[in-house]
């Protein structure tokens, strides 16, 4: 058949080659900010069922976090802290369980319906990790 239609930008990235790093050079970062909350210590085991039955909360997984039930249980910085109290009187279902998990730094995937708080389920846990790394050198 036909030559194939010349590309309108060439081929960019034809010459990239894959990185190696050396994981051993590479700064070592915190992934886990997450303090149980002496409120969320004393749930039981029984209680925690209870709640994430009553919420529709269903996980997988190891080594879960119990879930949080109200906003101050996650230590956020403070400011974050007043505008949610500013915005909001609880976590939904889907805060009240992302909220530990990511802020452990642990793999989620949160499956929630629109409108239902996943957006900061995952950018305030998000914050609180980027506030914790160092700067970029150059």
């Amino acid at each position: 058949g036909p030559p194939p239609p010349p590309k309108k930008f060439g081929n960019p990235g034809d010459r990239l080659r894959k990185k190696k790093w050396d994981l051993s050079t590479l700064p070592k970062f915190e992934k886990n900010f997450y303090v149980e909350h002496a409120e969320v210590a004393r749930i039981t085991a029984f209680e925690v069922e209870e709640f994430r039955r009553k919420k529709e909360i269903t996980i997988r997984g190891r080594e879960c976090p119990k879930p949080v039930t109200a906003f101050h249980h996650a230590n956020f910085p403070q400011v974050i802290h007043n505008l949610l109290l500013e915005n909001f009187t609880e976590p939904t279902a889907i805060q009240c369980q992302g909220f530990p998990v990511a802020l452990k730094g642990r793999d989620m995937v949160g499956i929630a319906q629109t409108g239902s708080g996943k957006t900061l389920a995952y950018l305030l846990p998000g914050i609180v990790h980027i506030n914790h790394q160092p700067y970029l050198e150059r």
